[in-house]
């Protein structure tokens, strides 16, 4: 594709006019062909006259140069014409400067030749030496240049072109972790058209294309109303493997099949590939042409205004691995074929793959149970949330098994050969407020809720800010004014709930974290601020909070926040996660795995090498490194993670047993429900299995509903299908009319009113 790319602009430069540039005509105005004025002496040196025009050459100062040639040369060489000559053989050669050196001069009456040596500095082509240059000049009261073409090249005329021809080597594949390909150059891509009216039931073609396209109903549906029941419309591009493993439902719910003539329903052409749909498209990222906005960025890397490149993720990130670099050759050529010279070359770099750390099966389990929840909930949550995120870690290397985030979208998008609407796929995109481009997982900070607890209650068990056997009551209310806190009442969650839940009771601090306890978090969080201020912002510190976790290749990274409470207020509201804590779900994964493996944080990586092993290029890019050993203490560590566990197996006291209580696995977590000026973020987080835990995981879904509805339900599906265990449903009650989880106040205000009715 890039060569073909490359023979289009290359066609295109050798079909510009003697005397003008049509495709300059086309960009940026071009200078007007205005009178110059006529300088009547420049030097009595013809050595003076190469010398200043050759300066003006390095400073791109074309009109400079213009004013030094004679009066005959303008008059075949309009400034304009001049100009576009000089800025077309730049953009080939990618003009960096330019050196000489002065042979002789040489008078023949009014005339001089000089004589020269010229070398064009060039970042792709290095130093292109252009040997016993002649330049003309003439006595108009001072010498000029009788220029011509063969001035900028030795062998260049108004017939004859400088042209660059690339020969790209094909892109390299970006590979999962069993080497399982998640980005493949040259593989089948399935163009996916549709026609409504030869559909035996819309709404399973609609539920089928959710399913491989990973798209909302509610999108889709818009796509559908958009043409009439006999259009002919295009649908999506999905990968080999995603129409193989639903060939069949696509023909027998959407008529979507291959067929002979123009109104073919599943048209296939070679190109880059990205797995499953693109499963992991936050990650690997994809391929664009390069954007004019950067074009003097990319020429300095030896790139061309028609080839592709990473745009985003891995792709961007090890964009020279990936693509290695073409065997270029700079030429003047006469008739769109004949060579008159070879100029330069620059050697080629052979491609090497990436191969990443990620799960590739666990990976397209995690983006599928996003994308079917959300559709699933679109009569309740799914039509109000901005989306999500979902990361899965190796508890014992940092390495990244996972990471999905939802929007997402189809990586074939900005190739040049899908059959994509670009435009209006692009003004769709960006006209999503969900944000598709952005990695919910990585570039976004939240709100964390409950899930922030597992932190405050390490901290408190750590400083014996209470005792760990100590039993805590714990109410729907809570009364900090022997603090100094400034707010009269604190509640529990589980007044919120409706109907109200009964309060936890007597409970130790392992209880407290399963139960979610707000009045305990409230007591940990006024007790260690008079004890330390900064004491709990200091363990959310040590965690790897507030700063980014230094994962490369991914692009931008948000480093969360955990200032310093200001005040007693302040620190209550930290303890449960609320307040000035914000943290990617990137972080909240490293915090887990570093509870189950009792205190050691390592650094997140995702690529692990490039190349094959024991072939040449071969290289090591990540192995797993701590980032700290926490030295925390033991026993706290201990009863975190037994809090953790008791989450989800305690009926009643832990706050997602009811999610996983009939799972054949066991898995520890912590719920999170994180109040926002619209509906709550959802939070779940979660180590598996119980005993030697391997991986770590950490979920949100914004503005839904509570981690333990939301986020946990989909951390029950992930596991199900990656251990091939019985899939549990999604709750039936997401395909309700959508409940507004109730905030302290509103419950507050409820309660006054049933006693003044009272």
């Amino acid at each position: 594709m890039r060569a073909v790319c490359n023979i289009l602009i290359l066609l295109s430069l050798l079909s510009l006019g003697a005397c003008e540039s049509a495709l300059l005509r086309e960009g940026p105005a071009p200078v007007a062909d205005t009178p110059v004025p006529v300088s009547r002496s420049t030097s009595d040196d013809p050595a003076e006259v190469l010398g200043a025009f050759i300066a003006a050459w390095n400073r791109e100062d074309f009109e400079a140069m213009y004013r030094l040639i004679a009066e005959r040369s303008r008059e075949l060489y309009p400034q304009r014409n001049f100009i576009d000559k000089y800025t077309v053989a730049h953009s080939v050669v990618r003009f960096s400067g330019v050196e000489h050196s002065l042979l002789g001069v040489a008078y023949q009456g009014t005339t001089a030749i000089v004589d020269y040596d010229a070398v064009i500095k060039s970042p792709t082509f290095g130093n292109v030496a252009d040997e016993r240059r002649v330049m003309r000049m003439v006595n108009e009261s001072g010498w000029k240049i009788a220029w011509s073409p063969t001035d900028i090249i030795r062998g260049m005329s108004s017939r004859a072109r400088l042209t660059e021809r690339a020969d790209f080597p094909a892109r390299a594949d970006i590979n999962a972790a069993d080497g399982s390909p998640l980005a493949e150059e040259d593989a089948p891509v399935y163009s996916l058209w549709a026609i409504q009216a030869d559909m035996p039931n819309i709404d399973h073609c609609l539920d089928t294309l959710a399913l491989v396209t990973r798209e909302s109903i509610l999108t889709l549906r818009r796509l559908f109303v958009q043409y009439l029941d006999e259009t002919y419309f295009h649908v999506a591009e999905i990968d080999n493997d995603q129409y193989e493993r639903h060939q069949q439902q696509l023909a027998t719910d959407c008529a979507i099949f291959p067929s002979d003539g123009i109104f073919n329903k599943a048209r296939v052409y070679r190109s880059r590939s990205y797995y499953g749909h693109g499963i992991a498209t936050h990650v690997v990222g994809y391929l664009g042409a390069v954007p004019a906005d950067e074009l003097e960025r990319w020429e300095a890397l030896g790139y061309s205004g028609g080839d592709l490149v990473g745009r985003a993720g891995i792709e961007l990130s090890y964009e020279q691995v990936l693509a290695g670099r073409p065997q270029r050759y700079l030429r003047i050529v006469e008739g769109g074929s004949t060579v008159i010279r070879e100029l330069a070359g620059a050697l080629g770099e052979a491609p090497r793959s990436v191969t990443l750390t990620i799960d590739r099966e666990l990976q397209g389990i995690m983006a599928q149970a996003l994308a079917d929840a959300v559709s699933y909930a679109t009569p309740n949550w799914g039509v109000l949330t901005g989306g999500g995120a979902l990361v899965a870690l190796d508890v014992n290397s940092g390495a990244l098994l996972a990471m999905a985030s939802y929007p997402s979208f189809d990586p074939h998008t900005f190739n040049p050969a899908t059959e994509y609407n670009v435009r209006e796929a692009v003004t769709r995109l960006n006209g999503d407020v969900r944000n598709p481009f952005a990695n919910k997982a990585l570039a976004e900070q939240y709100t964390p809720g409950s899930v922030y607890k597992i932190v405050t209650a390490l901290a408190a068990g750590s400083e014996g800010i209470w005792d760990r056997a100590t039993q805590f009551d714990c109410g729907h209310f809570w009364d900090g004014s022997r603090y100094g806190d400034s707010q009269a009442t604190r509640t529990d969650w589980r007044l919120l709930e409706t109907p109200r839940r009964e309060p936890a009771g007597m409970v130790t601090m392992a209880q407290a974290l399963a139960a979610s306890c707000n009045p305990f978090f409230y007591e940990m969080g006024a007790l260690m601020y008079q004890a330390s201020p900064d004491m709990q912002i200091g363990y959310a510190r040590r965690l790897g909070l507030g700063a980014q976790t230094g994962i490369r290749g991914l692009g931008i990274e948000a480093a969360g926040n955990v200032a310093p409470p200001g005040e007693i207020a302040a620190a209550i509201n930290n303890a449960i996660g609320q307040g000035n804590v914000t943290v990617t779900v990137l972080q909240m994964a490293q915090v887990t795995a570093a509870i189950a493996n009792g205190g050691t944080l390592w650094q997140p990586y995702v690529v692990s090498h490039v190349g094959a092993e024991g072939e040449p290029g071969y290289q090591l890019e990540n192995e797993p490194t701590v980032v700290s050993e926490l030295e925390l203490d033991a026993e706290a560590v201990v009863i975190v993670q037994n809090g953790m566990c008791q989450v989800t197996t305690v009926r009643d006291l832990g706050t997602a047993s009811f999610v996983f209580e009939d799972a054949d696995y066991t898995l520890c977590g912590k719920t999170g429900t994180a109040e926002t000026a619209a509906n709550p973020h959802a939070w779940f987080v979660a180590y598996w299995p119980r005993e030697e835990p391997q991986i770590a995981f950490a979920g949100v879904m914004t503005h839904s509903r509570e981690g333990s509805e939301v986020v946990a339900p989909l951390i029950r599906r992930t596991l199900d299908d990656y251990l091939g265990e019985p899939r549990a449903a999604f709750p039936e009650w997401w395909q309700e009319p959508y409940v507004p989880v109730k905030t302290q106040a509103q419950a507050l205000a409820e309660l006054a009113a049933e006693s003044q009715s009272q």
